[in-house]
């Protein structure tokens, strides 16, 4: 399954693959080709829900407007997961 990412949310990828420091380099290279196996699309996911936690939700726990791009990337990248 390929995935279309928009600009902002190649920009957030690049930016959680600096903050990974080369730890996740496989599933991040593996999302640019499209083709990912279902360890590298939970490896992503939960840097998308740390990623979250800790940017991405207000004091009321409600999500910022950051924490809606996460939940939209994450949606996109669970979703062979999830169809599966």
């Amino acid at each position: 399954m390929t995935m279309t990412l928009t600009d902002r949310q190649k920009e957030i990828v690049s930016h959680l693959r600096v903050k990974d420091a080369g730890k996740s380099a496989t599933a991040f290279d593996s999302l640019e080709n499209g083709e990912m196996t279902l360890s590298e699309i939970d490896a992503l996911c939960g840097l998308i829900n740390a990623e979250f936690m800790m940017e991405g939700i207000l004091p009321t726990f409600e999500p910022n407007e950051y924490g809606l791009e996460l939940e939209r990337l994450l949606d996109l990248i669970n979703r062979p997961r999830l169809s599966s």
